[in-house]
């Protein structure tokens, strides 16, 4: 029995319960048998003897000279006709006129008569010459209306008892359907549970569960486990770090109940019925890559039990690859100026010693000025090295790329307005993706990208517009609800750079705004504003 599943258990308790209560039935429907079979005896009895009493021949015969030789055929008569065992006419003093043993006429009745002789009638069971007998006692009055006489009549209990016979086999009819409908029902429960269990006992279950308990809450990615209707079940210790849940989610409380405190990202998510990999989600300040799969029994067969979800934090490997990415383009920045000025370099000393020095230093001062006008503005602009290097980088990349690259600015932006690390992350994110929507235009004319700086004393604006292709309809809170690229590839990680302009605009308390204007004959128009931080 201790490797039995919990669906075997409970369809052999529910079967012996059925035993149990078709038993029980089986007796009282008995009983109650016997009872009525008793009540509807004595019913007859007392009706038979106070029909008897009512007749005038038995008045008569009693009033008699010899009432035995004229009742006796009278009562055997009755006795085979009514199917009773005895019938006994007797005088006042209890003397049998009348018996089924001859040998018992003239004896004395085996009963008190007194309530009969009172002018009641009577319901008795004792017992008499034939047994225990179920018996009715009437008195027989004369034309005065006193009682000259009484008569009882009576059946046996054992004779009794014998019709109760005739009733068994619809008690066992009845008692056979029940059985046979209840074990039906525990076999169909049994198949049932045996279904959603899997087969599985108690103790395996609860050994299962513990386990998977600990594996879930020491893993480092967050779970979330949702019901069949999409109620959240459970969740692990490092789900509810990302999430900001409470402690224990119950069980029963309605799916929207326990996710007002997830983001309408990740909502989307969960409410989807697809297979769901890597799907990158803002949560506040955090960038996670969400998947989400549906749980079924083994094989696969069967509806759904429920669905497993998936939270992996990337936001510092994020943030790392971005910078990174920062790094790598400033640095080809340095490598593609240093290979065009040793080309330069090499230039002008071949012009030297050509002996036209006149023209190698014009050539130089015309390639200085060229490459201080930027650098210049971008001082006088902006006061931050971050993000002058970033423009600067991005002037030298745009160039490789065969890309017109401009900056307007207006106004200064001073050291420590912005916070370095969110204005890289910004501007960066939304240099590449322009860059990268331009790159793909085969005409010149809308190979460019423009960035314009304006500063005020309460707000830094920042927009970044190219000559691509436009969002190709999408809203602003669609490009940032599941992440926006420009690009055609659809590879892994598609959409984080936006996802974390996204949040690097939020944890600066900036608004972000996307327009397009293909129809202007202009790409993507992207507006960040930003508040300047105060003065330390």
């Amino acid at each position: 029995m201790k490797n039995w599943s919990i669906a075997t258990r409970l369809f052999v308790g529910q079967l012996c319960l059925v035993l149990v209560a078709v038993s029980a039935l089986a007796v009282a429907l008995t009983l109650d048998a016997k009872n009525q079979a008793e009540r509807e005896a004595q019913d007859r009895m007392l009706s038979l003897s106070a029909a008897l009493a009512v007749d005038p021949f038995v008045i008569e015969s009693v009033q008699s000279p010899d009432p035995t030789a004229l009742l006796q055929p009278f009562a055997q008569s009755v006795m085979e006709f009514a199917a009773v065992d005895y019938v006994t006419i007797m005088d006042t003093e209890g003397t049998r006129y009348t018996h089924r043993y001859l040998s018992e006429i003239g004896g004395t009745f085996a009963g008190p008569i007194a309530e009969a002789l009172a002018g009641h009638a009577v319901n008795q069971m004792r017992d008499g010459p034939l047994g225990p007998t179920i018996r009715g006692i009437a008195p027989v009055r004369d034309a005065d209306g006193k009682v000259i006489a009484l008569v009882s009549t009576g059946v046996t209990v054992a004779r009794n008892n014998s019709l109760l016979v005739t009733r068994i086999p619809l008690i066992l009819a009845i008692s056979s359907i029940l059985l046979v409908g209840g074990a039906f029902v525990a076999l169909g429960l049994r198949r049932y549970l045996n279904r959603v269990t899997l087969g599985q006992g108690p103790e395996e279950i609860a050994q299962m569960y513990a386990l998977y308990d600990a594996v879930l809450h020491t893993v480092d990615d967050g779970m979330l486990l949702l019901g069949r209707d999409g109620k959240l079940v459970l969740h692990n210790d490092r789900a509810r770090e990302l999430l900001g849940l409470s402690a224990e989610p119950a069980a029963t409380s309605a799916a929207g109940d326990a996710r007002t405190q997830i983001p309408e990202d990740l909502i989307n998510v969960l409410a989807g019925g697809d297979v769901v990999d890597n799907e990158v989600v803002s949560v506040g300040d955090r960038i996670l890559l969400v998947s989400r799969r549906e749980v079924r029994p083994e094989r696969g067969i069967g509806a759904a039990l429920g669905t497993v979800v998936v939270l992996r934090d990337r936001t510092e490997l994020l943030q790392l690859s971005t910078e990174l990415d920062t790094v790598h383009t400033m640095a080809d920045a340095l490598r593609a100026q240093t290979h065009e000025h040793a080309n330069k370099l090499h230039t002008m000393v071949t012009l030297v010693e050509l002996g036209r020095g006149e023209e190698a230093v014009r050539f130089a001062a015309s390639d200085l000025r060229r490459g201080e006008v930027l650098a210049d503005q971008l001082l006088d602009a902006v006061e931050e090295p971050a993000i002058s290097a970033l423009l600067l980088g991005k002037s030298a990349q745009a160039e490789e790329r065969d890309l017109e690259f401009s900056v307007v600015s207006e106004g200064r932006i001073r050291a420590g307005a912005l916070d370095p690390h969110d204005a890289v992350t910004i501007l960066g994110n939304l240099i590449d993706n322009a860059m990268d929507a331009a790159a793909e235009q085969e005409s010149p004319d809308d190979r460019w990208v423009e960035v314009e700086l304006i500063a005020s004393t309460e707000q830094v604006v920042c927009v970044v517009s190219d000559g691509g292709a436009g969002l190709g309809g999408a809203s602003s809170e669609e490009i940032l609800r599941r992440g926006y690229t420009s690009k055609r590839s659809d590879s892994f990680g598609r959409g984080i750079g936006l996802a974390l302009v996204a949040q690097a605009v939020r944890r600066a308390r900036g608004t972000l705004h996307f327009e397009d204007g293909a129809s202007r004959g202009q790409g993507t128009r992207c507006t960040v504003v930003l508040p300047m931080q105060e003065e330390e």
